[in-house]
């Protein structure tokens, strides 16, 4: 398996190569990819209004099976396989939104599962891409992960300042329902 995976890796760098040309709308629209507001605004256009879903192993050029499954790698396989697929990833534009500590050899599962699913290539900008359900009872990322607390804590928040600011702009004859 050691060999099956360095020429794994190899293949993922060189997919690196592959990246695609600009949609034409970026050329048209005149718009400036080091300028942030702009990039945004013309990402999203071409994700949402010019984009054809197309499975992630199709835009990486890195098919699903060519990734084998965790349960056949070693803890340190899992952790460089991570690593690349993440790197050719961020070169198409996607993110993979893990806790900052979460371990490289864990997210393997997570990135081999993403592959099949289908999103829009993009020229530029980020297409972040989240596990989190914001559901404590489902965390998939259990130890590491605190963003339903601070949602909770938030929402919590929220909650309670909506309520003075309702109790503070009541006269003493007005009801709050």
């Amino acid at each position: 398996m050691e060999k099956y995976v360095e020429q794994l890796i190899e293949d993922i760098r060189k997919a690196t190569w592959n990246e695609k040309p600009p949609h034409e709308l970026w050329v048209e629209s005149k718009a400036d990819p080091d300028n942030e507001l702009e990039l945004e605004d013309m990402s999203y256009v071409e994700k949402y209004l010019y984009g054809e879903k197309e499975s992630i192993s199709s835009i990486t050029g890195i098919e699903t099976h060519f990734l084998p499954p965790p349960e056949k790698l070693t803890k340190k396989q899992k952790e460089l396989l991570s690593k690349e697929l993440e790197k050719l990833l961020s070169i198409h534009h996607f993110e993979l939104d893990f806790p900052r500590k979460y371990p490289h050899h864990l997210r393997y599962s997570f990135i081999r599962s993403f592959w099949d699913e289908e999103h829009v290539a993009m020229s530029f900008g980020t297409s972040h891409i989240e596990f989190c359900e914001y559901d404590k009872e489902k965390c998939p990322f259990p130890g590491y992960c605190k963003t339903c607390d601070e949602v909770e804590a938030q929402m919590k928040f929220d909650e309670e300042s909506a309520n003075r600011n309702i109790n503070d702009n009541l006269g003493d004859d007005e009801l709050p329902f």
